[in-house]
């Protein structure tokens, strides 16, 4: 019985660790808040600002290449 116990009292020492950096993870922003609609907007249309900065880069490269 105790050996079952064992494992399962690692498990929730092991959990309670990881919330408590989720906690402090959540707490420290990454990026400004005055940056949440840009980070979101790149977030529902990842693919297609994709195709746009892809399709710039090669249009800017082009224009390097031929001296412009």
């Amino acid at each position: 019985m105790i050996d079952q116990l064992d494992p399962q009292h690692e498990f929730l020492k092991r959990l309670k660790e990881e919330a408590a950096i989720q906690a402090k993870l959540e707490k420290q922003r990454f990026l400004p808040s005055g940056l949440d609609p840009l980070t979101s907007a790149i977030g529902r249309y990842s693919w297609q600002i994709l195709v746009v900065l892809s399709g710039l880069t090669s249009f800017l490269l082009e224009i390097m290449k031929w001296g412009f």
